[in-house]
């Protein structure tokens, strides 16, 4: 079997800061929030927290209104992001053979529930033949496969807040072993009012800021209180090295290490232990050693319990000696999407040699010290990072990133 060194060359992004890799970037370094006050939660008496991150309005005119009739706008972000990604990998059109690894964390909560509401009211005859691939599982990978003409292997992989990173690692080892040359991958989400319900039933969600919303996802501080939930896309593109080279792509970095493994000791909160064991499968797999880890992106979501969790996983592993940091202080928690979002925006700093603080970490928590955080924008050298992202239902992953070397 193959052992082939795997890079990026495309990244693609839609954020709570609007559409662009470059509108997201600069504001994470400028410590801008995207969290804003969402008012149709107000009407929901059961609900306290108020906040959300939502993209702004976008035209997705460009998409063709045959393929957009069947769409959601987790599939238009998804196709935005893809070709964001196609272009900065110097391609007008996806190549023959590329694979597409992409999924949500459920489908469409609106599409669901207009879909639901008719059904209930014994009005199944108004729904449209196009809303049942708006509530398809796979939904965005069969519209981006569709729209933008990806004829290669697909997968609509779905596990929760961890999808985004799991499809990058899926593509990474399946380009690795010689099975694809190339792949677009990454998650998509869109936001509903359903999400931040779901987080309440749980007391996950955060409602101490409602009247200061962009201080409103704080993690690892002490007055944090539960996760801002929100939307976006993150795609990227990988190829084998070397398919990279012989059509002289652009490398903004290359892939080490990827590892996976399931929590079962709670179907809601991530362990130590399994923590320590996901990390520590992927520093095994890139055959890296801790002290070369130079900077964590903590998943971090701004939970009492999993904040806490994480940052004693890290000090076990790593100590003191990585930089750490969240994103999602800028831009909640964009779910399916959170870890191929917060991946590219690593990437990118990365290369800048500037990294983003964990925004509205005021007060470091005493259950979250004994790690290096960043609580203001730096000028560091990063080489090698971890990117980390843990989900609900128990799956964890992370993943190995370098600077290209030839």
């Amino acid at each position: 079997m193959a052992n082939n060194r795997v890079v990026i060359t495309g990244v693609g992004v839609v954020s709570p800061f609007g559409a662009g890799v470059e509108t997201l970037v600069r504001n994470l370094l400028e410590c801008k929030s995207g969290i804003t006050v969402y008012e149709e939660l107000k009407s929901i008496p059961s609900i306290t927290s108020f906040t959300a991150g939502t993209a702004p309005e976008i035209d997705f005119s460009f998409i063709p209104r045959q393929y957009r009739r069947s769409m959601t706008k987790m599939s238009m972000f998804a196709i935005m992001a893809s070709i964001e990604a196609l272009k900065s990998a110097k391609y007008e059109t996806a190549p023959e053979g590329t694979a597409l690894y992409i999924g949500s964390t459920i489908s469409s909560m609106k599409a669901w529930i207009d879909f639901a509401e008719k059904y209930i009211n014994k009005h199944l005859e108004q729904v449209k033949t196009t809303a049942v691939f708006q509530v398809m599982n796979h939904s965005p990978l069969a519209n981006l496969s569709q729209s933008l003409n990806i004829k290669g292997p697909g997968f609509g992989v779905c596990n929760a807040c961890a999808t985004g990173l799991v499809n990058i690692g899926l593509a990474y080892q399946a380009v690795k072993a010689g099975l694809i040359k190339s792949a677009l991958c990454g998650g998509t989400d869109e936001y509903h009012p359903m999400m931040t319900g779901c987080f309440s039933i749980m007391n996950a969600a955060s409602n101490q800021y409602n009247d200061a919303p962009s201080k409103a996802s704080r993690p690892f501080d002490i007055k944090r209180g539960g996760i801002v939930c929100s939307e976006g896309s993150g795609m990227i593109y990988i190829e084998s090295l070397e398919n990279a080279l012989e059509r002289g792509a652009d490398i903004l970095a290359e892939i080490a290490g990827f590892a996976t493994n399931t929590e079962t000791k709670s179907i809601s909160h991530p362990s130590s232990e399994s923590i320590i064991d996901c990390m520590s499968l992927a520093l095994q797999n890139a055959d890296i050693k801790p002290d070369n880890i130079d900077l964590i992106n903590a998943h971090a979501t701004s939970t009492v319990a999993g904040d806490a969790e994480e940052a004693v996983s890290i000090a076990k592993v790593f100590g003191l000696k990585p930089k750490v940091n969240s994103l999602k202080g800028h831009l909640g928690h964009t779910m399916a999407a959170s870890g191929s979002i917060e991946l590219i925006a690593i990437i990118k700093m990365m290369l800048c040699g500037k990294i983003a603080p964990t925004l509205n970490l005021e007060e470091i928590d005493p259950a979250c010290s004994g790690i290096s955080h960043i609580t203001k924008t730096q000028d560091i050298s990063i080489n090698t990072f971890m990117k980390n992202s843990f989900a609900l239902g128990g799956t964890n992953a992370s993943m190995v990133i370098r600077r290209y070397v030839k």
